[in-house]
Protein backbone atom coordinates (compact mmCIF):
# COMPACT_ATOMS: atom_id res chain seq x y z
CA UNK A 1 0.00 0.00 0.00
CA UNK A 2 1.41 3.86 -0.51
CA UNK A 3 1.96 5.89 2.19
CA UNK A 4 -0.98 7.63 3.25
CA UNK A 5 0.19 11.70 1.60
CA UNK A 6 0.89 9.64 -1.79
CA UNK A 7 -1.76 10.56 -4.53
CA UNK A 8 -2.64 7.82 -7.39
CA UNK A 9 -1.40 8.58 -10.19
CA UNK A 10 -4.33 9.09 -12.69
CA UNK A 11 -4.67 7.01 -15.66
CA UNK A 12 -5.24 8.01 -19.00
CA UNK A 13 -7.81 5.96 -21.34
CA UNK A 14 -7.70 6.30 -25.26
CA UNK A 15 -11.04 7.92 -24.82
CA UNK A 16 -10.08 10.26 -22.53
CA UNK A 17 -7.21 11.16 -24.91
CA UNK A 18 -9.51 11.16 -27.59
CA UNK A 19 -11.71 13.93 -25.80
CA UNK A 20 -9.19 16.10 -24.93
CA UNK A 21 -7.27 16.18 -28.30
CA UNK A 22 -10.84 16.25 -30.25
CA UNK A 23 -10.92 20.67 -29.81
CA UNK A 24 -7.79 20.71 -31.84
CA UNK A 25 -7.35 17.27 -34.07
CA UNK A 26 -11.10 16.96 -34.89
CA UNK A 27 -13.48 15.01 -33.51
CA UNK A 28 -12.81 12.32 -35.98
CA UNK A 29 -9.55 11.42 -34.15
CA UNK A 30 -9.53 7.99 -32.55
CA UNK A 31 -6.69 6.54 -30.41
CA UNK A 32 -6.08 3.11 -31.37
CA UNK A 33 -3.52 2.64 -28.68
CA UNK A 34 -0.37 4.60 -26.66
CA UNK A 35 2.28 4.43 -24.44
CA UNK A 36 3.56 6.50 -21.79
CA UNK A 37 6.75 6.77 -19.29
CA UNK A 38 8.13 9.46 -16.73
CA UNK A 39 9.78 12.50 -18.72
CA UNK A 40 12.08 14.28 -15.83
CA UNK A 41 14.84 13.43 -13.93
CA UNK A 42 14.70 13.76 -10.40
CA UNK A 43 15.16 17.26 -9.35
CA UNK A 44 13.91 18.98 -12.14
CA UNK A 45 10.21 19.55 -11.07
CA UNK A 46 8.26 19.28 -7.67
CA UNK A 47 5.13 20.88 -9.13
CA UNK A 48 3.95 18.16 -11.25
CA UNK A 49 4.48 14.48 -12.49
CA UNK A 50 5.46 15.17 -16.15
CA UNK A 51 5.28 12.03 -18.99
CA UNK A 52 6.56 11.04 -22.57
CA UNK A 53 3.57 10.01 -24.26
CA UNK A 54 3.13 8.47 -27.93
CA UNK A 55 -0.12 8.27 -29.28
CA UNK A 56 -1.14 6.15 -32.63
CA UNK A 57 -3.85 7.73 -34.59
CA UNK A 58 -6.55 7.19 -37.03
CA UNK A 59 -8.47 10.16 -38.83
CA UNK A 60 -10.42 8.66 -42.01
CA UNK A 61 -7.93 6.30 -43.90
CA UNK A 62 -4.35 8.53 -42.14
CA UNK A 63 -2.97 6.80 -39.15
CA UNK A 64 0.26 9.02 -37.30
CA UNK A 65 1.76 8.93 -34.14
CA UNK A 66 1.30 12.14 -32.23
CA UNK A 67 4.34 12.02 -29.56
CA UNK A 68 3.16 14.65 -26.73
CA UNK A 69 3.96 15.79 -23.40
CA UNK A 70 1.74 14.69 -20.41
CA UNK A 71 1.52 16.84 -17.03
CA UNK A 72 -0.66 15.80 -14.19
CA UNK A 73 -0.71 16.88 -10.86
CA UNK A 74 2.32 16.30 -8.33
CA UNK A 75 2.56 12.80 -6.70
CA UNK A 76 2.23 13.77 -3.08
CA UNK A 77 -0.83 15.35 -1.26
CA UNK A 78 1.93 17.71 0.46
CA UNK A 79 3.45 18.82 -2.89
CA UNK A 80 -0.22 19.40 -3.76
CA UNK A 81 -0.43 22.10 -1.41
CA UNK A 82 2.62 23.93 -1.45
CA UNK A 83 2.08 24.70 -5.48
CA UNK A 84 -1.83 24.95 -4.61
CA UNK A 85 -2.47 22.59 -7.29
CA UNK A 86 -6.86 23.82 -7.35
CA UNK A 87 -5.66 27.04 -8.76
CA UNK A 88 -1.67 26.85 -10.34
CA UNK A 89 -2.77 23.80 -12.36
CA UNK A 90 -5.47 26.33 -13.99
CA UNK A 91 -3.08 29.05 -14.31
CA UNK A 92 -0.80 26.65 -16.34
CA UNK A 93 -3.54 25.68 -18.54
CA UNK A 94 -4.27 29.14 -18.70
CA UNK A 95 -1.22 30.61 -20.16
CA UNK A 96 -0.98 27.84 -23.10
CA UNK A 97 -5.07 28.11 -24.12
CA UNK A 98 -5.82 31.83 -23.85
CA UNK A 99 -1.87 33.93 -23.37
CA UNK A 100 -0.53 32.19 -26.13
CA UNK A 101 -2.95 32.59 -28.70
CA UNK A 102 -2.48 36.27 -27.83
CA UNK A 103 1.05 37.00 -27.98
CA UNK A 104 0.32 35.20 -31.52
CA UNK A 105 -2.19 38.04 -32.41
CA UNK A 106 -0.47 41.00 -31.44
CA UNK A 107 2.69 40.09 -33.38
CA UNK A 108 0.49 39.36 -36.55
CA UNK A 109 -1.31 42.53 -36.21
CA UNK A 110 1.62 44.66 -35.46
CA UNK A 111 3.23 42.49 -38.69
CA UNK A 112 5.91 41.62 -36.54
CA UNK A 113 8.92 40.65 -38.92
CA UNK A 114 9.72 36.46 -38.61
CA UNK A 115 13.32 37.25 -37.13
CA UNK A 116 11.31 38.96 -34.60
CA UNK A 117 8.94 37.21 -33.49
CA UNK A 118 8.43 35.65 -30.47
CA UNK A 119 7.32 32.13 -30.24
CA UNK A 120 8.31 30.97 -26.98
CA UNK A 121 5.20 28.49 -26.29
CA UNK A 122 4.89 24.98 -26.58
CA UNK A 123 2.31 24.11 -28.82
CA UNK A 124 -1.05 23.00 -26.65
CA UNK A 125 -2.89 20.21 -27.50
CA UNK A 126 -6.01 19.85 -25.13
CA UNK A 127 -6.03 20.09 -21.46
CA UNK A 128 -8.66 19.25 -18.43
CA UNK A 129 -8.59 20.41 -14.74
CA UNK A 130 -11.24 18.51 -12.97
CA UNK A 131 -13.70 15.49 -13.51
CA UNK A 132 -16.57 17.66 -14.71
CA UNK A 133 -14.17 18.83 -17.69
CA UNK A 134 -14.36 22.39 -16.50
CA UNK A 135 -11.60 24.93 -16.91
CA UNK A 136 -11.30 28.16 -14.41
CA UNK A 137 -12.68 26.08 -11.75
CA UNK A 138 -10.83 24.00 -9.18
CA UNK A 139 -8.74 21.16 -10.36
CA UNK A 140 -8.78 18.01 -9.07
CA UNK A 141 -6.27 14.70 -9.38
CA UNK A 142 -7.56 13.91 -12.31
CA UNK A 143 -5.97 17.24 -13.80
CA UNK A 144 -4.31 16.64 -17.09
CA UNK A 145 -2.66 18.69 -19.96
CA UNK A 146 -1.02 18.26 -23.11
CA UNK A 147 2.05 19.82 -25.20
CA UNK A 148 3.97 19.35 -28.21
CA UNK A 149 7.23 17.11 -27.37
CA UNK A 150 10.25 19.20 -27.42
CA UNK A 151 12.72 16.74 -27.48
CA UNK A 152 11.45 14.90 -30.64
CA UNK A 153 11.72 18.63 -32.20
CA UNK A 154 15.27 19.05 -31.38
CA UNK A 155 14.86 20.78 -27.78
CA UNK A 156 16.53 19.88 -24.76
CA UNK A 157 17.09 21.35 -21.12
CA UNK A 158 20.31 22.78 -19.43
CA UNK A 159 22.39 21.31 -17.03
CA UNK A 160 21.20 23.09 -13.60
CA UNK A 161 24.02 21.75 -11.92
CA UNK A 162 26.74 23.58 -14.48
CA UNK A 163 24.85 26.40 -15.36
CA UNK A 164 24.28 28.46 -18.85
CA UNK A 165 26.94 30.00 -20.54
CA UNK A 166 26.89 33.09 -21.92
CA UNK A 167 25.43 32.36 -25.11
CA UNK A 168 22.80 30.37 -23.92
CA UNK A 169 22.47 33.53 -21.02
CA UNK A 170 22.23 36.06 -23.76
CA UNK A 171 19.50 33.87 -25.64
CA UNK A 172 17.34 33.68 -22.98
CA UNK A 173 17.87 37.30 -21.51
CA UNK A 174 16.20 38.07 -25.20
CA UNK A 175 13.56 36.16 -25.23
CA UNK A 176 12.32 36.63 -21.78
CA UNK A 177 12.63 40.88 -22.39
CA UNK A 178 10.86 40.13 -25.36
CA UNK A 179 8.31 38.03 -23.15
CA UNK A 180 7.89 40.56 -20.85
CA UNK A 181 7.38 43.55 -23.10
CA UNK A 182 4.36 42.03 -25.07
CA UNK A 183 2.64 40.89 -21.56
CA UNK A 184 2.77 44.82 -21.27
CA UNK A 185 1.80 45.55 -24.88
CA UNK A 186 -1.05 43.71 -24.28
CA UNK A 187 -2.01 45.79 -21.40
CA UNK A 188 -1.28 48.77 -22.72
CA UNK A 189 -3.43 48.59 -25.86
CA UNK A 190 -5.80 46.00 -25.05
CA UNK A 191 -6.61 45.97 -21.29
CA UNK A 192 -9.64 44.20 -21.36
CA UNK A 193 -7.98 41.10 -22.95
CA UNK A 194 -5.30 41.58 -20.54
CA UNK A 195 -7.39 41.49 -17.98
CA UNK A 196 -9.35 37.83 -19.51
CA UNK A 197 -5.93 36.02 -20.59
CA UNK A 198 -2.92 37.34 -18.76
CA UNK A 199 -4.33 38.24 -15.43
CA UNK A 200 -6.12 34.83 -15.50
CA UNK A 201 -2.17 33.38 -16.32
CA UNK A 202 -1.20 35.25 -13.02
CA UNK A 203 -3.72 34.75 -10.70
CA UNK A 204 -2.63 34.99 -7.12
CA UNK A 205 -2.42 31.44 -5.13
CA UNK A 206 -1.67 30.38 -1.81
CA UNK A 207 1.45 28.00 -0.50
CA UNK A 208 -0.63 26.19 2.00
CA UNK A 209 1.75 24.19 3.08
CA UNK A 210 4.86 26.24 4.05
CA UNK A 211 2.04 29.57 4.61
CA UNK A 212 1.98 29.26 8.70
CA UNK A 213 4.69 30.88 10.99
CA UNK A 214 6.18 27.46 12.49
CA UNK A 215 6.78 25.82 9.01
CA UNK A 216 8.39 29.09 7.86
CA UNK A 217 10.40 29.44 11.30
CA UNK A 218 11.75 25.57 10.45
CA UNK A 219 12.68 26.51 6.30
CA UNK A 220 14.73 30.04 8.33
CA UNK A 221 16.82 27.69 10.49
CA UNK A 222 17.50 25.05 7.55
CA UNK A 223 18.80 27.70 5.37
CA UNK A 224 20.88 29.25 8.06
CA UNK A 225 22.58 26.34 9.04
CA UNK A 226 23.47 25.52 5.97
CA UNK A 227 25.01 29.21 5.39
CA UNK A 228 26.47 29.35 8.63
CA UNK A 229 28.70 26.22 7.77
CA UNK A 230 30.24 28.64 4.81
CA UNK A 231 32.60 30.50 6.66
CA UNK A 232 33.08 33.12 4.24
CA UNK A 233 29.08 33.91 4.85
CA UNK A 234 29.65 33.77 8.48
CA UNK A 235 29.71 37.53 9.01
CA UNK A 236 26.84 38.63 7.18
CA UNK A 237 24.22 35.86 8.62
CA UNK A 238 22.22 39.28 9.90
CA UNK A 239 21.57 40.43 6.97
CA UNK A 240 20.82 36.44 5.48
CA UNK A 241 18.55 36.04 8.38
CA UNK A 242 17.04 39.35 8.19
CA UNK A 243 16.20 38.45 4.35
CA UNK A 244 14.86 35.49 5.20
CA UNK A 245 12.39 37.22 7.33
CA UNK A 246 10.97 39.58 4.86
CA UNK A 247 10.74 36.05 2.50
CA UNK A 248 8.73 34.58 5.86
CA UNK A 249 6.33 37.79 5.81
CA UNK A 250 5.66 37.60 1.89
CA UNK A 251 5.63 34.23 0.98
CA UNK A 252 3.07 35.20 -1.72
CA UNK A 253 5.24 37.50 -3.35
CA UNK A 254 8.16 35.29 -2.96
CA UNK A 255 7.59 32.48 -4.70
CA UNK A 256 6.31 33.78 -7.96
CA UNK A 257 9.04 32.81 -10.73
CA UNK A 258 9.09 30.42 -13.15
CA UNK A 259 11.70 31.35 -15.30
CA UNK A 260 15.10 28.86 -14.53
CA UNK A 261 17.35 26.48 -16.28
CA UNK A 262 14.39 23.52 -15.50
CA UNK A 263 11.95 25.68 -17.10
CA UNK A 264 13.41 26.20 -20.34
CA UNK A 265 14.33 24.26 -23.48
CA UNK A 266 17.19 25.09 -26.14
CA UNK A 267 17.63 24.17 -30.17
CA UNK A 268 21.03 24.29 -31.69
CA UNK A 269 22.30 24.86 -34.81
CA UNK A 270 24.77 22.50 -36.80
CA UNK A 271 27.55 24.24 -34.98
CA UNK A 272 25.85 23.25 -30.98
CA UNK A 273 25.13 27.27 -30.96
CA UNK A 274 21.44 27.89 -29.36
CA UNK A 275 19.52 29.50 -31.91
CA UNK A 276 15.69 29.20 -30.32
CA UNK A 277 13.95 28.66 -27.08
CA UNK A 278 11.19 27.69 -25.15
CA UNK A 279 9.62 27.89 -21.76
CA UNK A 280 7.92 25.47 -20.42
CA UNK A 281 6.83 25.94 -16.83
CA UNK A 282 3.88 28.46 -16.09
CA UNK A 283 2.42 27.51 -13.10
CA UNK A 284 3.76 29.65 -10.21
CA UNK A 285 3.82 33.04 -12.31
CA UNK A 286 2.29 35.96 -11.27
CA UNK A 287 1.72 39.44 -12.05
CA UNK A 288 4.57 41.63 -10.55
CA UNK A 289 7.85 43.28 -11.58
CA UNK A 290 9.76 41.49 -14.60
CA UNK A 291 12.87 42.40 -12.55
CA UNK A 292 11.85 39.76 -10.65
CA UNK A 293 12.35 37.34 -13.07
CA UNK A 294 15.40 38.60 -14.66
CA UNK A 295 17.39 38.50 -10.81
CA UNK A 296 15.96 34.90 -10.32
CA UNK A 297 16.81 33.83 -13.60
CA UNK A 298 20.74 35.05 -13.82
CA UNK A 299 21.36 34.23 -10.69
CA UNK A 300 19.83 30.56 -10.53
CA UNK A 301 20.81 29.26 -13.51
CA UNK A 302 23.70 31.29 -15.51
CA UNK A 303 27.27 30.25 -15.09
CA UNK A 304 29.68 31.99 -12.59
CA UNK A 305 31.52 33.50 -15.50
CA UNK A 306 28.49 35.60 -16.44
CA UNK A 307 27.64 36.72 -12.82
CA UNK A 308 31.14 37.45 -12.17
CA UNK A 309 32.33 39.28 -15.70
CA UNK A 310 28.84 39.69 -17.79
CA UNK A 311 26.04 41.02 -15.71
CA UNK A 312 25.79 44.67 -16.22
CA UNK A 313 25.95 43.58 -20.07
CA UNK A 314 23.22 41.29 -19.56
CA UNK A 315 21.14 44.06 -17.95
CA UNK A 316 21.62 46.42 -20.40
CA UNK A 317 20.55 43.68 -23.06
CA UNK A 318 17.59 42.80 -21.33
CA UNK A 319 16.49 46.80 -21.53
CA UNK A 320 17.57 47.53 -25.15
CA UNK A 321 15.23 43.96 -26.17
CA UNK A 322 12.97 45.08 -24.02
CA UNK A 323 12.42 48.68 -25.47
CA UNK A 324 12.78 47.35 -29.13
CA UNK A 325 9.89 44.71 -28.39
CA UNK A 326 7.59 47.87 -27.13
CA UNK A 327 8.39 49.48 -29.81
CA UNK A 328 7.90 46.73 -32.81
CA UNK A 329 4.24 46.57 -30.65
CA UNK A 330 3.44 50.36 -31.35
CA UNK A 331 3.92 51.30 -27.20
CA UNK A 332 5.28 54.70 -26.44
CA UNK A 333 8.74 53.44 -24.40
CA UNK A 334 9.55 56.54 -22.98
CA UNK A 335 8.13 56.10 -19.45
CA UNK A 336 10.46 52.65 -19.50
CA UNK A 337 13.90 54.73 -19.45
CA UNK A 338 17.06 52.92 -18.37
CA UNK A 339 16.99 55.03 -15.34
CA UNK A 340 13.77 53.96 -14.50
CA UNK A 341 14.55 50.40 -15.01
CA UNK A 342 17.95 50.61 -13.03
CA UNK A 343 15.44 51.91 -9.86
CA UNK A 344 13.22 49.18 -9.96
CA UNK A 345 16.26 46.63 -9.86
CA UNK A 346 17.21 48.09 -6.98
CA UNK A 347 14.15 48.22 -5.36
CA UNK A 348 13.15 44.33 -6.47
CA UNK A 349 16.38 42.44 -6.57
CA UNK A 350 16.79 43.04 -3.12
CA UNK A 351 13.53 41.09 -2.40
CA UNK A 352 14.43 37.87 -4.69
CA UNK A 353 17.67 37.24 -2.27
CA UNK A 354 15.94 34.70 0.26
CA UNK A 355 14.22 33.13 -2.92
CA UNK A 356 17.03 32.49 -4.98
CA UNK A 357 19.15 31.21 -1.32
CA UNK A 358 16.34 28.77 -0.78
CA UNK A 359 15.92 27.58 -4.25
CA UNK A 360 20.10 27.14 -4.60
CA UNK A 361 19.71 24.53 -2.27
CA UNK A 362 17.41 22.80 -4.86
CA UNK A 363 19.45 23.84 -7.97
CA UNK A 364 22.92 22.54 -6.78
CA UNK A 365 21.05 19.17 -5.16
CA UNK A 366 23.10 15.29 -6.41
CA UNK A 367 20.36 13.59 -8.77
CA UNK A 368 21.41 10.71 -6.86
CA UNK A 369 20.45 12.11 -3.19
CA UNK A 370 16.92 13.78 -4.45
CA UNK A 371 14.09 12.51 -2.28
CA UNK A 372 11.30 10.19 -3.48
CA UNK A 373 8.66 12.90 -4.25
CA UNK A 374 5.54 10.52 -3.66
CA UNK A 375 6.26 10.46 -0.34
CA UNK A 376 7.80 14.30 -0.29
CA UNK A 377 6.79 15.93 2.64
CA UNK A 378 8.49 19.46 5.06
CA UNK A 379 11.02 17.09 6.79
CA UNK A 380 12.29 15.53 3.77
CA UNK A 381 12.55 18.60 1.78
CA UNK A 382 14.28 20.83 4.48
CA UNK A 383 16.45 17.39 5.55
CA UNK A 384 20.05 17.80 5.00
CA UNK A 385 20.65 15.71 1.89
CA UNK A 386 21.53 18.69 -0.43
CA UNK A 387 24.53 21.27 -0.45
CA UNK A 388 28.07 19.87 -0.85
CA UNK A 389 30.60 22.13 -2.61
CA UNK A 390 28.54 23.21 -5.85
CA UNK A 391 26.23 24.36 -3.10
CA UNK A 392 28.74 26.78 -0.98
CA UNK A 393 30.15 27.88 -4.43
CA UNK A 394 26.56 29.16 -5.47
CA UNK A 395 25.50 30.92 -2.62
CA UNK A 396 29.36 32.87 -1.86
CA UNK A 397 28.81 34.02 -5.16
CA UNK A 398 24.96 35.09 -4.44
CA UNK A 399 25.76 36.96 -1.48
CA UNK A 400 29.73 38.67 -2.63
CA UNK A 401 28.02 40.09 -5.40
CA UNK A 402 24.49 41.02 -3.59
CA UNK A 403 26.69 42.80 -1.00
CA UNK A 404 28.89 44.63 -3.97
CA UNK A 405 25.33 45.77 -5.71
CA UNK A 406 24.19 47.07 -1.95
CA UNK A 407 21.59 44.38 -2.17
CA UNK A 408 21.93 42.60 1.04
Amino acid sequence: MPPANVISTFELTKEEFQSLLAPCLGADVKVEDFKTRALTQPGENYGSTILSAELNLKQGLRRYKLPLVVKLVPPSEYLCEIFDIEITFNKEVNAYKCVSPQYEQIQREKKVTSDNFLDIFPKFYGARTNQQGKLNEKADHTAVLLLENLKLSGYHTGDRLKGLDLQHVKLVISQLARFHATSVAIKLTKPIIFKETVLKACESFVLDGISNDDVAEKIIKCNLDDVRRIDECVPYLNNIEAALLYLKNHLLLSYITTFGVNNMMFKYDQYSVPICMKFVDFQTTIYSSPVRDLIFFLYSSADDNVIENHFDDMIVLYHQEFIKCLSCLGCDTRVFSFENFQEELNIFAPKEFAHILCMVKFITADKNKVPDLSNCDLDVIVQDNYGGELYEKRVKLLIKDFLKKGWL
